[in-house]
């Protein structure tokens, strides 16, 4: 499997994380988060997670990174 598919995979995992309607809050948001690790790459999944998440919450934290990448901001939440 290429590195390209596991990285594909792995942001796929996390989107349907933070898609999780009964899932806890928390997880859902350190789904999103974990999402900025892949850059550009997280764009579409941020995009479908703004579209369909049940929380405003969670749609705000996805527009704002979302956002960040767009204007080539960092956005690794560690620093």
């Amino acid at each position: 499997m290429g590195e390209q598919s596991r990285e594909m995979i792995a942001i796929d995992v996390l989107k349907e994380r933070a898609l999780v309607m009964d899932g806890i809050l928390f997880e859902r948001q350190r789904a999103i988060d974990a999402l900025t690790l892949f850059h550009r790459n997280a764009l579409p999944a941020l995009e479908e997670i703004i579209k369909k998440v049940d929380s405003r919450i969670l749609k705000e934290r996805a527009m704002l990174y979302a956002q960040r990448i767009k204007e080539g901001i960092n956005t690794n939440i560690s620093l």
